[in-house]
């Protein structure tokens, strides 16, 4: 009974916002009002009353302070063509690495990366180099080292999609064939000038 109404006491100082009296509590609550003050000191009521009045405007400030940290993160992650670690991006705004993958994830930052445009990026699927294709463009050392740079860019990243994943291995094969082909061209190459 007693700590029913030392809690009914309590929430009615705090919806009072601190102008009761102790008489008034101690009457609603039908305890002694010197009840009413030993209750007050041993839970502190006037910091719960101060806390809760100060809780909505640091809540509020959060909230912005996060918003402009997400803001700052995502413009960075895009400057960066998602080539930048959770933790490094975490570390230059400010939050976990953990609150950055939950961003990611929330707001797909994924697909609002542009796909490269320059002279290492893989052919489109439609263009993509078969195995058994053109030799000579295949095999080149150039064509070896885009494909090698292509990889390293897509490995350096945090997180892959299902097509960058694919991406990734059909280069690979690529890379593969290429070295093989390269290979062998060499070596017939060496054969040649040893005939000769």
């Amino acid at each position: 009974m007693k700590k029913e109404a030392r809690i009914q006491a309590e929430k009615m100082f705090l919806k009072a916002g601190g102008k009761i009296t102790n008489r008034e509590i101690a009457k609603a609550a039908k305890v002694n009002a010197l009840t009413v003050g030993r209750w007050k000191r041993e839970n502190n009521w006037e910091a719960k009353l101060k806390g809760e009045e100060q809780e909505e405007p640091k809540e509020a400030a959060g909230i912005i302070r996060k918003k402009a940290a997400r803001d700052k993160a995502i413009k960075i992650y895009l400057e960066a063509g998602g080539n930048i670690t959770n933790k490094d991006l975490a570390r230059k705004v400010g939050v976990s690495p953990a609150t950055i993958s939950k961003w990611k994830q929330l707001d797909n930052w994924i697909a609002r990366i542009e796909p490269e445009e320059d002279e290492e990026a893989l052919p489109e699927e439609s263009e993509r180099v078969e195995t058994d294709l053109d030799i000579g463009e295949l095999a080149s050392p150039e064509q070896i080292i885009r494909l090698n740079r292509r990889i390293d860019s897509l490995l350096q990243r945090d997180y892959l999609t299902a097509a960058e994943v694919a991406a990734l291995a059909e280069a690979k094969s690529d890379l593969l064939a290429s070295v093989e082909i390269y290979l062998s061209i060499v070596r017939e190459v060496g054969e040649l000038k040893e005939e000769d």
